[in-house]
C-alpha cells in the first residue's frame, strides 16, 4: 500500500447527504468503511461497516490534494418528477474524503471548550460557542414543545483529531476536523467546497 495512501479518510458531507457520520481506511486492496459513533464524553469510536466491500483495483479516484481524495461511484440517480412520474438514470457519484491528522494545540480540551469564534465560510456567518443553542429563539419554543433538543456545536474527537460536531435533537449530522487552535485562531479543514481550510478568529 503507497504511503499517500496511509492514515484515517473522514466522508465529507454535502446537504445532500444524510448518512451517518463515517471514514475509510485502506488496508492491501480494500477500501474499508466505519461508522463514527460516540462512545463517551467526547470520545469518539469507529464501528466497522461489514455490509460495504470495497476494491481499490476496482474504484474509480483520484487525489485533489495530497490529503484529500475522490472516489467515483457508479449507481442510480431516481428523481421524482411530479406526484405520478419519476425517472431513474445512470449517475456516478463522486465522494470525497479528507485525510485527518492530529490537532496541533497548546490547549487543554476543556479551555478549547470555554473559546468563543468568527465562523465564516463563503457567506455562511455566525459567531460560535461550544455547547450553546445556535437556534433562534422562535425555534427554540418550538424545540421546547415538541421536547428537541435544537441545534449545538460540541467538541468531539477521534484518536487524536479534535472536531466540531454539529448535533440536531441528539444527533451529529456533520463532523469539521480542527487543524490547529489557540487562544487567537482555530483553523478547520474538510469542507465540501473550496475554501476546504478555513482560519477563525477567536472573541476575546
Amino acid at each position: 500500500m503507497k504511503e499517500q495512501f496511509n492514515g484515517t479518510w473522514l466522508f465529507i458531507k454535502t446537504p445532500d447527504h444524510y448518512v451517518k457520520n463515517n471514514v475509510i481506511e485502506f488496508s492491501e486492496n480494500e477500501i474499508k468503511h466505519f461508522d463514527i459513533e460516540n462512545t463517551q464524553g467526547i470520545s469518539l469510536s469507529k464501528k466497522m461497516n461489514e455490509n460495504w466491500n470495497e476494491k481499490l483495483s476496482e474504484a474509480e479516484y483520484l487525489f485533489i490534494n495530497p490529503n484529500r481524495i475522490r472516489i467515483i461511484r457508479n449507481g442510480k440517480k431516481h428523481s421524482v418528477l411530479s406526484e405520478h412520474e419519476s425517472v431513474t438514470v445512470d449517475w456516478k457519484f463522486e465522494d470525497d474524503y479528507e485525510k485527518l491528522n492530529a490537532t496541533e494545540t497548546e490547549l487543554t480540551e476543556s479551555e478549547i471548550q470555554s473559546l468563543k469564534f468568527e465562523f465564516n465560510w463563503n457567506g455562511e456567518k455566525r459567531n460560535i460557542k461550544f455547547n450553546e443553542i445556535l437556534d433562534s429563539p422562535i425555534i427554540q419554543e418550538i424545540n421546547e414543545r415538541l421536547k428537541r433538543e435544537g441545534s449545538k456545536i460540541v467538541l468531539e474527537k477521534l484518536n487524536e483529531t479534535l472536531f466540531l460536531s454539529l448535533y440536531n435533537d441528539n444527533d451529529s449530522e456533520k463532523l469539521i476536523p480542527i487543524k490547529y487552535v489557540d487562544n487567537k485562531i482555530l483553523i478547520l479543514y474538510g469542507f465540501p467546497r473550496e475554501p476546504y481550510e478555513i482560519q477563525c478568529q477567536v472573541i476575546e
